[in-house]
């Protein structure tokens, strides 16, 4: 289990821990480490954090953190999701920049899918959330246009296209009839991301951050992937249709599967 730490109660923690008691794990990129870092702290990179969590003491407790908050919750749900044996895991909420007393906003978090209506309208949802996401990307692309943002936004636009064919796949088992991919793909609904958010407000959140825009278009890609996972999982244990807490699983370890992908982009 994850459990998320404020800088505060971060700073009387490392008071009144001796070193040898838990792990401090910076999960963002050299180049960031170098500039700054919490004292004491271990620099792994996501992309590297699986691979290499295994090699460290597991009988203490661990706490992750990067910039935002946003790659260390995904670093520390991976860990946990190793079955990995440390006492606590903790995620620093806000990141470094709340432990030196900035903040920056998240997206919000908010279920915006019917489940009453079935497992194919659910799947057309889906579907409708890569559409939107291929939106997004596509218009980061132009927003920083002949740059490594634009190789990265275009690659993930198709990165979700496939996905919506891999979704696709899971409504035509359900639905043998359903109409061909091209045609649903065409009517489904870009409207909002996962979790709620429009991809119009996502591209202002993009262009309004602080800092190296391919960082800041990573950090947003791996929310979007995350927010889609959780969006899932809940969904999974909440509904108490059998077929569709399969489908949601699916759902889920595939969103999980592109976070992973998407932390090597760092």
């Amino acid at each position: 289990m994850v459990t998320d730490i404020s800088s505060d109660e971060l700073k009387d923690y490392l008071k009144n821990r001796k070193e040898q008691e838990y792990l401090l794990i910076d999960v963002r990129e050299p180049k960031e480490y170098a500039v700054s870092h919490i004292p004491g702290a271990l620099l792994i990179p996501l992309k590297d954090v699986e691979a290499k969590i295994v090699g460290l003491d597991a009988d203490k407790e661990v706490i992750f953190y990067c910039r935002s908050g946003r790659r260390s919750r995904i670093a520390a749900e991976f860990v946990d999701g190793m079955g990995a044996a440390f006492k606590k895991i903790f995620n620093l909420a806000g990141g470094i920049l709340a432990w030196q007393g900035k903040s920056l906003s998240g997206f919000p978090h908010v279920m915006t899918i019917d489940i009453s209506q079935g497992p194919e309208k659910v799947l057309m949802d889906a579907i409708g959330f890569e559409k939107a996401a291929e939106r997004f990307y596509e218009t980061a692309a132009r927003v920083f246009p002949q740059s490594l943002v634009s190789d990265m936004a275009l690659h993930l636009a198709r990165f979700e296209i496939s996905h919506a064919k891999v979704i696709y796949g899971l409504l035509k088992h359900l639905n043998p009839a359903a109409p061909p991919f091209e045609t649903l793909y065409e009517t489904a609904s870009d409207n909002f991301l996962e979790g709620g958010l429009m991809p119009e407000e996502a591209i202002e959140r993009l262009k309004t951050m602080e800092g190296e825009p391919i960082l800041n278009l990573g950090e947003i890609a791996i929310e979007i992937e995350w927010m889609a996972y959780e969006l899932y999982k809940n969904y999974a244990a909440i509904t108490k249709d059998v077929e569709m807490a399969r489908v949601f699983l699916q759902l889920a370890d595939q969103e999980k599967g592109h976070a992973r992908i998407i932390a090597h982009y760092f």
